[in-house]
């Protein structure tokens, strides 16, 4: 959920040798609030490529959605499917990343557990890092811009296959128990750090630890890691064509407030910018509900 920005500090000793700011990401493939701190990642990705690693840890935000979708039904006078819309909606309009509430809510008619989902994330890490986060954030798309059933093993598969993974490794993950073994790793750690809402990051570096609760804009990040190293400067990047292909490149596509993000534009600069980089052909919009994502009109 999103609360007031906070920074809770702590001084506690970590590895020798930790030269690079640290973050930790608690999350789940399902929060349409971590879906929302997409834009302050990929800052930290492009503009602090060398300095700051990231690292991601799956939280199981609902063992049980049951008791949950009882408590709207109620609340609801039984239309409980409205009640959920209707806040998937407030919170798109506040974080702005593309969502398509009305398809999400079609997704859940047989929704049991966000807990497969994260079991999928951990199946993917065990074709490494970057294999891992590929197909979260594509993991992320399918559920919450196309309305896919990612709690279902045959989507699993899927986005496997669309993330660029090895269907039969990630498979066999599934089905060999390592990757639910990681998945209540990530569990333990999370109670035994006292986290139970997500998003919540732990910024990291020698002796300081920050936690950033909730929903933040990316300021409140740049802020972070700037308490835990005071000399790290952010990459030079201008926001002209050539360096959104750049971005366009690795990421494949990105929402209107993620070029923002990666520019530290305003949302007037940043709509500027791209409608300019569209009227000369440089990228292409898609529209998903009420937002946008930007695509390189070229494969180069």
């Amino acid at each position: 959920m999103a609360v007031a920005a906070e920074v809770l500090v702590t001084r506690a000793p970590l590895p020798a040798g930790a030269e690079k700011v640290r973050v930790v990401e608690y999350t789940d493939p399902y929060s349409i609030w971590c879906w929302g701190c997409e834009p302050a990642i990929r800052r930290l990705e492009m503009r602090y490529p060398d300095a700051v690693e990231i690292d991601v840890k799956m939280g199981g935000l609902f063992e049980d959605f049951e008791p949950v979708r009882a408590q709207w039904a109620r609340m609801s006078g039984g239309k409980w499917q409205d009640s959920v819309l209707a806040f998937m909606n407030a919170v798109a309009d506040q974080h702005r990343m593309p969502m398509d509430p009305s398809k999400m809510v079609v997704s859940i008619d047989d929704f049991r557990s966000t807990w497969p989902a994260c079991v999928a994330v951990k199946a993917a890490e065990a074709q490494g890092t970057l294999a891992g986060r590929r197909y979260l954030r594509r993991l992320r798309e399918a559920a919450l811009t196309e309305g896919r059933r990612i709690h279902r093993r045959e989507v699993q598969l899927d986005v496997a296959f669309e993330a660029g993974l090895d269907a039969n490794g990630f498979a066999l993950a599934l089905d060999d128990d390592s990757a639910d073994r990681a998945f209540r790793k990530d569990l333990e750690e999370c109670r035994t750090l006292g986290i139970t809402g997500f998003p919540t990051f732990e910024v990291k570096k020698g002796f300081v630890s920050l936690r950033v609760e909730g929903w933040q804009p990316w300021e409140v990040f740049d802020e972070a890691i700037h308490k835990v190293d005071s000399e790290l400067q952010p990459r030079r990047l201008e926001p002209n064509a050539e360096t959104v292909r750049e971005v366009m490149k690795r990421y494949g596509s990105c929402a209107t407030r993620e070029i923002g993000a990666i520019f530290g534009l305003s949302d007037d600069e940043t709509e500027i910018l791209l409608e300019d980089l569209e009227a000369r052909a440089v990228v292409r919009r898609r529209e998903v509900g009420r937002g946008l994502f930007w695509e390189s009109t070229s494969a180069t």
